[in-house]
């Protein structure tokens, strides 16, 4: 299994956006790790892999993770803490760039909302074949 090098931090800091229910799909927008170009992207539960999956088969790595401040190294690898974190790898067409958009989905009191975690741009040689693509 190829591992996800991580080139740069593109967007960071939380982002939360509503949504109606767990399924729904945000459309969401980030602009390029070359400037310029704005990238549209559909984020959703059915798209989207378990990132503790990727940890544990060495595919990404915690430190990696904070290094790029995703969150703590700490919170990374506590065992006893829920590890929420879901991402999509999105493929860019038009700058041949590929990115890991880490997210989750938050139920607090009926209302449901996307926290976006940080979009990074990955190596774009690795294969993305196993996951789906925008």
């Amino acid at each position: 299994m190829n591992k996800i090098l991580i080139i740069k931090k593109i967007q960071l800091g939380e982002s939360t956006f509503p949504v109606e229910n767990q399924n729904s799909k945000l459309g969401f927008n980030f602009y390029c790790g070359n400037g310029g170009i704005k990238h549209k992207t559909i984020l959703s539960l059915e798209n989207s892999n378990l990132l503790d999956s990727s940890i544990e088969s060495g595919q990404i790595d915690n430190k990696d993770l904070a290094q790029n401040d995703i969150d703590k190294l700490q919170n990374l690898e506590d065992k006893k803490r829920p590890f929420p974190y879901r991402f999509q790898i999105y493929n860019c067409q038009e700058c041949n760039n590929n990115y890991l958009i880490i997210f989750d989905i938050y139920e607090f009191r009926g209302y449901y909302s996307f926290t976006i975690y940080g979009v990074l741009q990955i190596e774009s040689t690795i294969s993305i074949n196993n996951y789906e693509q925008n």
